[in-house]
């Protein structure tokens, strides 16, 4: 890692917003003016100390204000912040010179944001528990999956928020939200007896509910809870 480096050319472009500066480490790279003078990339023959660290800084903040609306209006996963920050380095093409600092870029972008609490994975997997809850009826693993599979959450993490979340007696349970899915599914009327046709459309019925995550034994007691109401009536 070369940490002190020496300033070889530093030449403004014809409106002064862009300056390229090439280095005695063989980078040549573009800051904008404002990030030559905060840093002082504007003076031939200087020595510039911690290279590295430098353009890790620059290159993170260009990656925060680039995921900045991203992260502002609605709360992200630390990972689909990763995915985010990875697209600014595919959108951006950026050159082998600038290309090297992108991984410790990313983490450093990761950091701050999480310092700055606009990346919390516990808050987020809250949020995102209580509004599944207040959607279509889910399941308690349907949701686990997508914390896990499609959103990147630690799976620890995710479990212990959800089970915390579910222990709560105002929670809706999974046999509850089977019941919700099946009764508007079914319209509160399940076949009944032993006919081909019968046995077809309950098979038709678990595969549904087991989409949604529902385990066999939660969807049969929703089933049955249906049928001894219409019963009833």
């Amino acid at each position: 890692m070369i940490e002190n480096v020496k300033i070889v050319s530093s030449l403004r472009s014809s409106d002064n917003s862009i300056f390229t500066v090439t280095f005695s480490s063989g980078e040549k790279l573009d800051f904008t003016a404002d990030e030559a003078f905060e840093f002082g990339l504007y003076e031939e023959d200087k020595y510039v100390d911690g290279f590295q660290k430098l353009c890790t800084t620059v290159l993170a903040r260009r990656m925060m204000s680039f995921a900045a609306s991203y992260v502002l209006f609605s709360m992200k996963s630390t990972y689909q912040v990763r995915l985010k920050l990875e697209e600014y380095v595919v959108k951006n093409e950026l050159e082998a010179d600038w290309a090297q600092f992108s991984e410790d870029s990313i983490e450093e972008a990761l950091r701050r944001l999480t310092e700055l609490e606009y990346i919390n994975d516990e808050l987020f997997v809250r949020r995102y528990v209580n509004t599944a809850l207040k959607g279509k009826p889910v399941s308690k693993s349907h949701i686990l999956n997508e914390l896990v599979y499609k959103k990147g959450v630690d799976k620890n993490l995710a479990e212990n928020v959800v089970e915390e979340i579910y222990s709560d007696e105002s929670t809706v349970s999974d046999s509850e939200n089977a019941y919700r899915l099946l009764i508007k599914k079914t319209g509160g009327r399940v076949p009944r007896g032993d006919s081909a046709e019968n046995k077809k459309e309950i098979a038709k019925l678990h595969r549904f509910a087991a989409g949604k995550g529902f385990p066999y034994d939660v969807i049969e007691d929703a089933l049955s809870r249906i049928r001894e109401e219409s019963a009833e009536n």
